[in-house]
């Protein structure tokens, strides 16, 4: 029984695997560090490691064998390669837009100068601009990795903006200025970081 158990076992893995390796050829996957590329590659490995693990099992016993076992074995792929590349793209270039046209994000940018470095670094100020300007370096660099963090799911980073902002407006308002108050209108800020990802050109 734990034989039969078992076999049952490894064609179900090599089924998932299959499918896996061919929803990430057509989908992709949402790895935020790796390509689809190298996940369908590791994939691979996974059904050749399930078909020689039946392959020590069974030997010549040719009925044993599942059906799909006799699926060949997916390609080798680009370690690059990411599915649905123009959507990824196009998604990044409208989180970008929601980005600097965001009202929080706007009065972090106007006012990032009226906060200490003790301060900045207590709210992450550094870290939550940079959402923006790594984002507009990832489309300027051609980066899907980076871009697909983003692309359709801007959400999170602009609470992140609106978390930082309040936080930013505690600290103003604990020196017994006003909650608004900005330094300048913060057009030259905007300027700035297009100059610094390369949006200005």
């Amino acid at each position: 029984m734990a034989k039969k158990k078992e076999t049952e076992n490894l064609a179900e893995e090599l089924a998932k695997s299959f499918e896996r390796w061919e929803h990430l050829r057509e989908h992709g996957g949402s790895d935020p560090s790796y390509a689809d590329g190298t996940n369908m590659n590791l994939v691979r490995n996974h059904i050749m490691y399930y078909k020689n693990k039946m392959v020590e099992q069974y030997g010549t016993d040719y009925e044993k064998y599942p059906e799909v076992f006799y699926r060949e074995v997916p390609p080798k792929v680009s370690e690059n390669y990411m599915a649905r590349a123009g959507e990824i793209k196009d998604g990044a270039a409208q989180a970008l837009e929601y980005y600097i046209s965001d009202p929080n994000f706007f009065y972090l940018l106007a006012n990032k100068d009226v906060l200490t470095e003790k301060e900045a670094k207590q709210i992450s100020l550094h870290n939550v601009l940079g959402y923006a300007s790594g984002l507009a370096r990832a489309i300027k660099d051609g980066d899907l990795i980076t871009m697909r963090r983003h692309a359709g799911r801007p959400e999170g980073y602009l609470e992140s903006f609106a978390q930082c902002a309040t936080r930013m407006m505690n600290i103003i308002n604990d020196r017994k200025k006003e909650p608004g108050q900005v330094q300048g209108d913060g057009q030259l800020s905007l300027f700035q970081f297009g100059m610094e990802t390369g949006q200005c050109r």
